[in-house]
C-alpha cells in the first residue's frame, strides 16, 4: 500500500471514531451562533433536523479533492461577481482541509473534532450562500422592501409586487445532494442568471474600478436574479415601465417606441409589478381613493366652489344618492360612507385613456389633465399611478390590427380629429347633432390576447430603444436597500 493509500485511510479512519463527538461539537457551534442571513439559517435548520453531513460523512476518500475544488471555485467566482471570498469561507476552509492533508492533528490545538466540525458548517455555509443567492438573490425583495413605508393606519405599505421564483423547503437537501457529485462547482455554475443583461453587467464590472460605478452594477445585477414568474419574452409585445428614467417602452419584435411618464411621488411611491393590459377604458371618472380623499379631500367638505372647480360629486355608497358639497362635513367624508368621484372629460386627472390591468393597487397607466408635467426632469409626482405622454400611441400599438375607422371612432370619444375619409364624413355629418357621438359610443374596449405589462426598477440599463447603457438616478433609494443587505458579501 503506498503511502498516500495509507493517509486516506487513516483519514477515514478518523472521520469514523469522531463523528460522534465532531456531530455533538456542530450542534453546540450552530446552536451558539445567531445567524442572519437566510442561507446559514437554512443550513442550521438542515443540522437541527439531524440529517446526515454531506461533506466528511466518512464515505468519501476524495473529500479534500472536492472540497478545495469547491473552495476554489467559490474564491474566483466571489470576485468576478464583486464579492469577497470572505462571505465564503474560503481562507478557513482551506486552511481546515490543510490539517486533513498533512494529518496535522493534535490534543489541544488542533483536534479532529473540532476541525470536522469547523469545516463542515464552513462548506455548508459557503455553499448554500453561494447556491442559494445565485438562483434566487442574495436578498429578499419581498421582506425588505415591503417594510420600508409605514401606514398611518398601522403596518407598511406593499410596494414591491412582482411574482419571483423562490426556493422551496427542499431546496437546501437538493442543492446540498449535489456536494456528492463528482464536481459539486459544475451544479454551482449552473446557478448562475443565463440573462445577457446580467452577462453584460458582469462584463462591465470586470473594467469599472469606482465605488459608485461598482456598486450600481452590483444592485442592478442582484435585481437580474429575482427571476419573475411572469416571463416576458422580449421577442413579443410588451410594454416595460422603468421608475428611475421615468420612461416607457412599448416593444414589439420588429419595433420600438418610448414616451415619458410621471409616476409616484417619495411618500405615494408606484409600485413595482407585472400584470396584462386587459383593456382599454376611454372617459374614465375617477372614483377618489380613501387616502386621497382622507388627506386632501375632506378638508374641503362644503366648500361647493372646490367641488365644482375639480368636477367632483360626492355620493352616498349604500343609497347612491348625490349630496351636495354643502351639506357634508370632513368627519363624514371620512367615515366610509361616502365617495367622491371626479366626472369623465378633458378636467378628469385620469385623462381621457386609461389602461386596466390586474393588481392590488387600484394602479394604472393613464392619460393626463396636466400635460405640462411632462417636461419637467423630476417626474415622481403621482398618488402612485403612472401618467404616460402620449396615450393615443400605447392605444395603437395594443391594437396593431385595427381598421382606421375603429381609430377613428376612438378618436371621436376623446375629442380628437378622425384622420379616414369614412371618420371625416361622419364628422362633418354629426357636427350639429345634440348626441354627436350616436352610434359610435365607445366606453370600453378589449385587449386581446392581454399585453404583458412590467413596472420595475433599474438604475443602470441598456435603454430598450437605442441599446445604448444609461444610468438614471435612484429616486426611491431601492440601491442603497439593496447595498446595504449584500455588504455581508462586499470586499
Amino acid at each position: 500500500m503506498s503511502q498516500e493509500d495509507m493517509a486516506a485511510k487513516l483519514r477515514l479512519q478518523l472521520l469514523a471514531d469522531s463523528a460522534q463527538d465532531a456531530q455533538q461539537c456542530l450542534g453546540l457551534f450552530i446552536s451558539s451562533h445567531s445567524d442572519t442571513l437566510e442561507a446559514d439559517k437554512l443550513v442550521r435548520d438542515y443540522y437541527h433536523e439531524g440529517n446526515n453531513w454531506v461533506w466528511l460523512d466518512g464515505k468519501d476518500e476524495d473529500f479534500i479533492q472536492k472540497a478545495e475544488t469547491t473552495a476554489h471555485f467559490l474564491e474566483n467566482e466571489a470576485q468576478k461577481i464583486g464579492f469577497t471570498p470572505k462571505a465564503f469561507y474560503t481562507t478557513e476552509i482551506l486552511k481546515e482541509l490543510k490539517h486533513f492533508r498533512t494529518l496535522d492533528f493534535d490534543s489541544t490545538n488542533t483536534s479532529v473534532t473540532k476541525t470536522m466540525a469547523e469545516l463542515e458548517l464552513h462548506l455548508s455555509k459557503a455553499y448554500m450562500r453561494y447556491a442559494l443567492g445565485q438562483r434566487y438573490g442574495f436578498m429578499n425583495p419581498n421582506k425588505v422592501f415591503n417594510r420600508l413605508d409605514k401606514r398611518k393606519e398601522g403596518g407598511y405599505r406593499i410596494i414591491y409586487d412582482i411574482d419571483i421564483e423562490q426556493p422551496d423547503k427542499d431546496f437546501t437537501k437538493q442543492a446540498l445532494a449535489h456536494a456528492n457529485d463528482e464536481n459539486p462547482s459544475l451544479y454551482l455554475a449552473g446557478l448562475e442568471n443565463l440573462h445577457p443583461i446580467y452577462k453584460q453587467l458582469k462584463e462591465r464590472l470586470a473594467t469599472d474600478s469606482t465605488t459608485d460605478g461598482r456598486l450600481r452594477i452590483l444592485c442592478n445585477m442582484e435585481r437580474l436574479r429575482w427571476r419573475h414568474i411572469q416571463k416576458t419574452d422580449h421577442t413579443q409585445n410588451h410594454v416595460f415601465v422603468n421608475i428611475p428614467s421615468q420612461q416607457l417602452w412599448a416593444i414589439r419584435p420588429d419595433s420600438i417606441f418610448s414616451m415619458r411618464i410621471c409616476c409616484g411621488a417619495w411618500n405615494t411611491k408606484t409600485p413595482l409589478l407585472a400584470s396584462k393590459i386587459r383593456l382599454i377604458q376611454l372617459n374614465p371618472e375617477w372614483n377618489i381613493p380613501n387616502s386621497i380623499l382622507r388627506d386632501e379631500v375632506s378638508p374641503h367638505a362644503g366648500d361647493s366652489a372646490y367641488f365644482a372647480r375639480n368636477d367632483y360629486f360626492i355620493v352616498h355608497r349604500s343609497s347612491g344618492d348625490t349630496i351636495s358639497p354643502q351639506k357634508i362635513t370632513s368627519t363624514q367624508l371620512r367615515s366610509g360612507v361616502y365617495r367622491v368621484t371626479q366626472h369623465s372629460g378633458p378636467r378628469n386627472s385620469l385623462g381621457r385613456i386609461i389602461f386596466r390591468f390586474n393588481n392590488q393597487f387600484d394602479v394604472y397607466l393613464h392619460d393626463t389633465n396636466n400635460k405640462n408635467t411632462f417636461t419637467y426632469n423630476k417626474r415622481t409626482l403621482s398618488h402612485g399611478c403612472i401618467r404616460i405622454q402620449r396615450p393615443f400611441d400605447l392605444v395603437k400599438y395594443l391594437m396593431p390590427d385595427a381598421q382606421e375607422w375603429t381609430l377613428d371612432k376612438i378618436r371621436m370619444n376623446i375629442d380628437m380629429s378622425p384622420e379616414s375619409d369614412k371618420g371625416k364624413n361622419y364628422q362633418r355629418e354629426h357636427a350639429d347633432d345634440e348626441e354627436p357621438l350616436k352610434g359610435i359610443k365607445m366606453s370600453y374596449i378589449s385587449v386581446n390576447p392581454h399585453i404583458p405589462v412590467v413596472i420595475d426598477y433599474y438604475t443602470l440599463y441598456p435603454n430598450p430603444e437605442t441599446g445604448k447603457w444609461e444610468i438614471w438616478p435612484d429616486r426611491y433609494e431601492y440601491d442603497k436597500q439593496i447595498a446595504r443587505q449584500i455588504k455581508p458579501f462586499m470586499p
